[in-house]
């Protein structure tokens, strides 16, 4: 057994539970520097029975402590991988990991099951997938158009296309900080059946808007049954997903009861400040509205590359909505847990169960910050039910388990 390995998941643990090393040193009777030599793989010795102790304080199972966690092993990943470093790839993934490991924690802390979203039955099985025969164009059209009818949003603009995605598919969504280049992927734990789509606050709020939309496409299309992370260009599947969330956000009925026009315009009909208001009504970028206006005959290709370019915050301080969208933004940049995850965990805070660590890393806040947020809102721990000595009869048994290595020595404590 790799003994760094073991300190390192140690370590994960406890940090996740919430504890300092003097407080997990109290409860298992080991004392802080050992612990700390354990947590390093500098010790040379570990026993079961240390490790049994270790588990039982932190509230995991053994096996996560000697072979890692099997909802790491099991999760299917979805993520386009392109010009992103390996080390920040693996950042973003671990950290969006950490969730589904928490989640799945929690079934054992919180009585009750897991919660469907919002209370609602999810509503993707009542939609019939379009005819795979068709275009990726006309396939992500036509499932767009059905998730349109089937919630009755006609033409209008999306309010939130993540409560969109936990109500229509029961998936959870999430804003997470990742490193830059990562704007969001899809994770699902087969086993559980939980679903989990993840954004960046790095992106701005129209690409954090694409990308629930592009990664529920994925999901309803059924796509993201096995592990793929997409390094090269856009797969056919992608394609689809891509004209699923333009649709989606930008429907062509929407624009054409904007614009007050059946036909085509002309080029004048189409200048930029008249693009970039549809792109604000619709929250999308104005590469979605050329794309669309193209589509529909509106516009001509030459037209698109004449007026792509400006970003988001260029068109809204040219035409006059600037401090609107930099408040947008402000709100996009700030991280935002699943909600059904936040929830459980603050009830296994209350009970005494969960760390304020663990809620605060959640949240992407200082603990005290956390804390004197709950404390305010009448949220407070109970006092832990199983004090030191408690603890301490309770694990005399595993005392004399055997070594992993050889026996330990009273004198290195």
């Amino acid at each position: 057994m790799d003994l760094q390995q073991v300190g390192a998941r140690v370590r994960r643990e406890r940090e996740r539970a919430g504890l300092t090393q003097r407080e997990l040193a109290e409860l298992t009777d080991i004392s802080q520097p050992t612990l700390a030599r354990i947590e390093l793989g500098t010790r040379p010795r570990l026993t079961i029975a240390e490790l049994d102790r270790l588990a039982m304080a932190i509230g995991v199972p053994l096996r996560e402590l000697t072979s890692g966690s099997p909802v790491r092993d099991r999760v299917r990943i979805a993520a386009r991988t392109a010009g992103v470093p390996a080390v920040a790839l693996e950042a973003a993934l671990r950290r969006a990991v950490d969730i589904l490991v928490l989640d799945e924690r929690l079934d054992r802390l919180v009585h009750g099951g897991r919660p469907s979203a919002a209370g609602i039955r999810p509503l993707a099985a009542d939609l019939s997938l379009p005819d795979p025969s068709a275009s990726g164009e006309d396939q992500g059209r036509v499932l767009a158009l059905a998730v349109r009818r089937l919630l009755d949003l006609g033409g209008a603009p999306l309010a939130d296309p993540a409560e969109l995605a936990e109500r229509l598919a029961g998936v959870d969504t999430a804003v997470v900080d990742f490193p830059a280049g990562i704007d969001g992927f899809t994770l699902t734990d087969p086993v559980r059946a939980v679903t989990l789509i993840v954004v960046s606050t790095n992106a701005v709020t129209e690409r954090q808007r694409f990308t629930y939309c592009h990664e529920l496409g994925h999901f309803i299309f059924g796509d993201g049954t096995e592990t793929h992370l997409l390094d090269g260009g856009r797969t056919s599947a992608e394609l689809r997903c891509d004209a699923f969330a333009r649709h989606l956000l930008a429907p062509q009925d929407g624009i054409r009861a904007w614009l007050g026009v059946n036909g085509p315009g002309g080029e004048s009909a189409f200048d930029e400040r008249r693009c970039a208001l549809l792109a604000r009504h619709f929250g999308v970028s104005l590469m979605v509205i050329l794309i669309q206006l193209e589509r529909m005959g509106m516009i001509t290709g030459r037209q698109v590359e004449r007026l792509r370019g400006p970003s988001g915050a260029q068109l809204a301080w040219r035409y006059g909505w600037g401090p609107q969208y930099a408040g947008k933004q402000e709100i996009s940049r700030t991280v935002r847990p699943p909600q059904r995850v936040l929830e459980r965990a603050t009830t296994a805070y209350q009970a005494g169960k969960l760390g304020i660590r663990v809620l605060a890393d959640l949240q992407g806040q200082d603990p005290t910050v956390t804390e004197t947020a709950l404390t305010a809102a009448g949220v407070i721990p109970e006092p832990p039910r199983i004090r030191r000595a408690d603890m301490h009869r309770l694990l005399t048994r595993t005392r004399s388990a055997a070594p992993l290595q050889h026996p330990s020595r009273e004198q290195e404590e």
